[in-house]
């Protein structure tokens, strides 16, 4: 699977907008679990698989 930074960066940005939604509702817990999940997720997708850069390199 080919990933490029932006994508990765993408995912993140997702999970720590999802977080902030269950912080503004009071559910602590839950924005701790999706971070730590998307944490876990970006490091073994950063390790297992090859990231290519948005442009191609000279």
């Amino acid at each position: 699977m080919a990933l490029s930074y932006k994508e990765l960066y993408f995912m993140l940005f997702s999970a720590i907008t999802d977080a902030l939604r269950e912080l503004q509702c009071g559910r602590i817990v839950s924005a701790i679990q999706i971070l730590l999940r998307a944490s876990e997720e970006a490091e073994a997708v950063h390790m297992e698989t090859d990231i290519l850069p948005d442009a191609p390199l000279e």
